[in-house]
């Protein structure tokens, strides 16, 4: 194959729009999966696809190929054939020019009907969309956030979120934007972000999935008693749009004196709660919620938070 790199400072590469347009539909892939896989925006992608940036950096190809799951080579433009150059044209004449503007004006009053009949179908399918995609009871995923209805500041505590979707043969590509309450520290997350994901207030992950799958991360956030501690985000899979469903379940989280697992603010942790802790977050991988130090609180009479000394203190 005839190499189609374009020479400079930056090496450049001529991709067939058509061809990546193919593949991802063909595998039922969003341009919003590939512009978060190659870290540039749906824009780029649109543009690429309709041939708008026939030439692009071949770091960026590469990256596309690898989201596509093909080789690079079989994204490049085939060599093209050379156009004759165009003949010149002779000025108009002034009758030219009359008769032009004639009928521009004619076809002009012959095309109103029809612009008028494109609205008006595009108004009735854009309702007919938004019945279905905002209206329907029926979601392709279920998107819902668990976090502690409580935390102690300074502490670390778990938030889960789980996703389940009808069961299907093959895998689904999803995105999950995590946005981080103010004054949050994060200390794990699992599975790992992707690359580039994880800024200063939000946790991005862009996996494949089967019928369900669990994300979690583990953060310690300041403020003081009462203060609440906010969630938000998003999760999309392969064919949703640009704006994706917000994730759903926990929303807020109370800072108080009491330990997170302390369901019942008793100042014990009680043998169903040790067991809720067990069950819920003990099979996550990669994600440590300090299961030794509850267990030490649960084996004692109870326990109670020293403010002065930012520790939990357990009562024999």
């Amino acid at each position: 194959m005839a190499d189609n790199s374009i020479p400079g400072p930056m090496s450049m590469v001529k991709v067939d729009g058509s061809k990546i347009k193919h593949l991802r539909e063909g595998q039922g892939l969003t341009q919003l999966y590939l512009a978060t896989a190659v870290q540039v925006t749906t824009d780029t992608i649109s543009r690429w696809e309709n041939k708008r940036y026939p030439s692009i950096k071949k770091e960026n190809g590469i990256k596309l190929a690898e989201a596509l799951n093909v080789q690079l080579e079989d994204l490049l433009e085939e060599n093209e054939v050379e156009e004759p150059l165009p003949l010149p044209r002779l000025a108009p004449s002034a009758i030219d020019l009359a008769l032009t503007t004639d009928n521009k004006k004619s076809r002009i009053r012959n095309i109103w009907p029809f612009i008028i009949l494109s609205l008006t179908l595009f108004c009735i399918l854009a309702a007919f969309a938004w019945y279905f995609l905002y209206s329907s009871p029926d979601l392709p995923i279920t998107a819902e956030r668990n976090a502690p209805d409580h935390c102690i500041a300074g502490q670390p505590f778990p938030v889960m979120i789980k996703i389940t979707r009808a069961p299907e043969d093959r895998q689904t590509a999803i995105i999950i934007r995590e946005n981080l309450p103010a004054n949050a520290t994060v200390v794990k997350i699992s599975p790992e972000a992707v690359s580039g994901g994880m800024k200063k207030d939000t946790i991005s992950w862009l996996k494949k999935i089967n019928e369900s799958a669990t994300f979690a991360y583990v953060i310690r956030v300041a403020g003081g008693k009462d203060d609440k501690v906010t969630f938000s985000g998003t999760a999309a899979i392969s064919g949703d749009s640009d704006s994706p469903p917000p994730i759903g379940g926990s929303s807020k989280t109370t800072i108080d004196k009491y330990h997170w697992a302390d369901v019942d603010m008793d100042n014990i942790i009680s043998d169903s709660e040790i067991l809720a802790v067990h069950d819920r977050y003990n099979q996550i991988e990669g994600i440590d919620v300090d299961i030794d130090a509850i267990e030490e609180i649960w084996l004692g009479s109870g326990y109670k938070w020293n403010e002065t000394t930012k520790k939990i203190e357990i009562i024999e």
